[in-house]
């Protein structure tokens, strides 16, 4: 048991500071330059160099190492707060790539999740007619239900549910939690996964929102936030339409043993009373 408990703190550990510590740092770094150099000074090197060598400077040992001890003890709870509002922001981010959006921008999500109805509606009307594959794959490019969102991201991960009501009759939601329970480890572990992956894609759209800010003092730094937000919309789009094709996948396979659990006849009221009586012990 001692083994089995440093061996998840270890990993606890690793995982700790890899999503929070290096990224952290790393914006640490880039906020550090930023106000160092500012937009005037926008690249240059030497004048960075100069601020790092400030840190340096002296020739008391004992001073430097106790110098550098500090400014270590002072970057690691830092950056991994700036992880965490990183991942704070990771649903504001689900919001927006998925949609609707909130206030002021309801209006333009309703006119944009209209148009991509109409869109669908069209492709979808042309394939019935014609039977044509080429259109059925241009109406799925689109969404593979009629759209109701504003992003094609936000109609994938709405997918599952309505498709699958459509073929069973089941209200994804109600059904999932029961259904989890039932799932063997190794497909829990794999849907686990696909989800981590999907959060950490929102997350790194947090640091997008973090880096932003810095362009004021910076620009380079809207250069990485841009670059930070499309690698975050990619990894997205890639890994929600994993975890969706998982989630189906899921309920197909293994619906039947939830509805053989479920079956009738189930216990009566009186027979779970009587139930709970008994595992009372009479207290």
């Amino acid at each position: 048991m001692t083994g089995f408990l440093a061996e998840l703190g270890r990993k606890l550990a690793e995982r700790w500071f890899t999503l929070l510590v290096l990224p952290g740092l790393a914006y640490v770094l880039v906020a550090a330059a930023a106000f160092r150099l500012g937009q005037r000074d926008w690249r240059d090197g030497h004048e960075l160099w100069d601020g790092f060598t400030t840190l340096t400077e002296g020739n008391d040992q004992n001073a430097l190492a106790v110098r550098a001890i500090l400014l270590v003890l002072a970057a690691v709870p830092v950056s991994a707060t700036l992880g965490a509002v990183a991942q704070a922001l990771a649903g504001p981010v689900e919001r927006v790539l998925c949609g609707p959006w909130p206030r002021p921008f309801a209006g333009l999500s309703a006119r944009r999740t209209r148009r991509r109805g109409d869109t669908w509606a069209a492709e979808d009307a042309a394939y019935r007619e014609h039977r044509d594959p080429e259109r059925a794959a241009r109406r799925n490019a689109l969404s593979l239900i009629p759209p109701e969102h504003p992003t094609r991201l936000g109609d994938r991960l709405r997918a599952p549910a309505v498709r699958l009501r459509q073929e069973y009759g089941i209200d994804l939601a109600t059904v999932w939690p029961r259904l989890w329970l039932l799932l063997p480890t190794p497909t829990r572990d794999t849907l686990t996964e696909a989800r981590t992956r999907l959060d950490a894609a929102f997350t790194l759209g947090g640091w997008a929102a973090l880096y932003l800010p810095l362009a004021v003092y910076w620009w380079p730094a809207a250069l990485i936030a841009l670059v930070t937000a499309f690698v975050s919309w990619r990894r997205a789009t890639l890994t929600a339409e994993v975890y969706a094709e998982l989630v189906e996948a899921t309920v197909d396979l293994h619906l039947d043993r939830l509805h053989t659990r479920l079956a009738e006849p189930r216990p009566s009221p009186q027979q779970g009373r009587a139930l709970t009586e008994r595992l009372r012990r009479g207290l």
